[in-house]
């Protein structure tokens, strides 16, 4: 059923490249998480689909959760049968919570339902030229001075930039108080997709000092992760980055970028707002079985993260991937 699962995903105005099936082997593969895929069908056509997986965590509990983007459906009818069908697997599973996670649609029922985020979307239609045109003049300023600091950017869709890109990522993480996944989470992103990923990374000679990772679907790039090392932000790297990326998106005919979420009023999101898009909200929500009200259920995750830029770099990499097991998309 995958190509029919996927298809629908891809021409739905709602899919996201995070609903597709291979994420399942993602996940599993990566962690070993029990899933399920649940379809909503009517007359012999897939009307929504439900991308879940279970968690059973002593640091965070036990829940089952969606990959971030929540369900695709195409009426609330359907939807609601999918969160029916989702929170009744949660329930054989005895999981404290059934978690929509980073849903673009606020769902209607009797799930709580929270709104810290925001993600935002630039229209990329055009050629070089005139995307160039249409940025704000500091922007501009802003890619002129990387460029001037002789910072070059590179661009991947064969995996090649993925050590470059995950020494960065994994540096910012760390300073971050972020643990961070596994190189093998991503290795096995790109083998799974391979078609449907680019990564981008910003140089000062042989030194890579910002680094991008999005996927590919469906006339829409998405941005899923990316960092900055913070010594070297003075010399602009993230501006050329997003520079790039803007400009590879208009050149291969794609009409949107998705800039991904960020909490709302932060300076990411603030940056992101510099470059015309438009914000849109990101909804968590979440039905409890006797478990914490909190909304994501992570209070036991924040001595971690208050830990862990203390932690010596080498340390806090080896423990990363093992406790992201309990927050896969923390």
């Amino acid at each position: 059923k995958r190509p029919f699962w996927d298809q629908y995903v891809c021409q739905s105005p709602h899919g996201l490249p995070l609903h597709l099936s291979g994420w399942q082997d993602v996940m599993v593969q990566t962690y070993g998480y029990e899933t399920r895929y649940l379809t909503a069908v009517s007359q012999d056509r897939i009307v929504g689909v439900l991308p879940l997986f279970f968690v059973c965590s002593p640091l965070v509990g036990s829940v089952v959760r969606t990959m971030p983007g929540g369900l695709c459906a195409d009426s609330d009818a359907a939807a609601q049968a999918l969160l029916a069908a989702g929170q009744a697997w949660a329930q054989q599973k005895r999981a404290k919570r059934f978690w929509l996670a980073d849903s673009r649609i606020c769902r209607p029922g009797d799930l709580q339902t929270t709104t810290a985020h925001v993600h935002w979307t630039l229209g990329v239609r055009g050629d070089e030229k005139t995307l160039w045109q249409q940025l704000d003049g500091n922007i501009r300023r802003q890619v002129r001075i990387a460029q001037r600091h002789g910072l070059t950017v590179e661009l991947d869709r064969s995996g090649a930039l993925l050590p470059a890109f995950y020494d960065v990522f994994a540096r910012f993480a760390h300073q971050a108080g972020t643990p961070l996944f596994s190189r093998a989470f991503l290795e096995n992103v790109v083998a799974v997709f391979p078609d449907g990923f680019h990564i981008v990374v910003v140089w000062q000679q042989k030194r890579p000092l910002a680094a991008y990772f999005q996927l590919e679907m469906a006339g829409t790039v998405y941005g899923m992760w990316g960092a900055a090392l913070r010594e070297f932000l003075p010399l602009r790297p993230v501006y050329l980055a997003y520079w790039e990326i803007m400009r590879y998106a208009g050149q291969c005919g794609y009409h949107t970028l998705d800039m991904g979420r960020s909490p709302a009023g932060s300076n990411a999101a603030k940056f992101k707002g510099q470059w015309g898009g438009t914000a849109h909200p990101v909804y968590q929500q979440i039905a409890h079985f006797g478990g914490q009200a909190n909304g994501e259920a992570n209070g036991r995750f924040q001595w971690v993260t208050d830990l862990w830029p203390w932690l010596p770099f080498p340390l806090a990499q080896f423990l990363g991937p093992k406790l992201r097991r309990h927050m896969p998309f923390a």
